[in-house]
């Protein structure tokens, strides 16, 4: 069984996967998409981790963000 972690900080960045990022019709962009994010603790220390958001999720890099464990995978919510 695997643990539910919650990570809360800064959203440092979020990198897309190649066949995202030149996204074409193939991509179903009103799906949740997988990209890496890396989110900055308030102790300082940097989590990287594979999240699923939505296409438009880069307006959340530089604000505070909470990962959430779900049965899909992890997501992110603005704090």
């Amino acid at each position: 069984m695997s643990e539910n972690i919650q990570i809360k900080g800064r959203l440092l960045s979020l990198n897309w996967p190649d066949e995202t990022a030149g996204a074409t019709v193939s991509v179903d962009l009103s799906q949740l998409q997988v990209a890496r994010a890396e989110i900055e603790d308030a102790e300082g220390v940097t989590h990287r981790m594979s999240v699923l958001v939505k296409w438009d999720a880069d307006y959340l890099v530089g604000k505070e963000v909470c990962s959430h464990s779900t049965t899909e995978g992890t997501t992110l919510s603005e704090l």
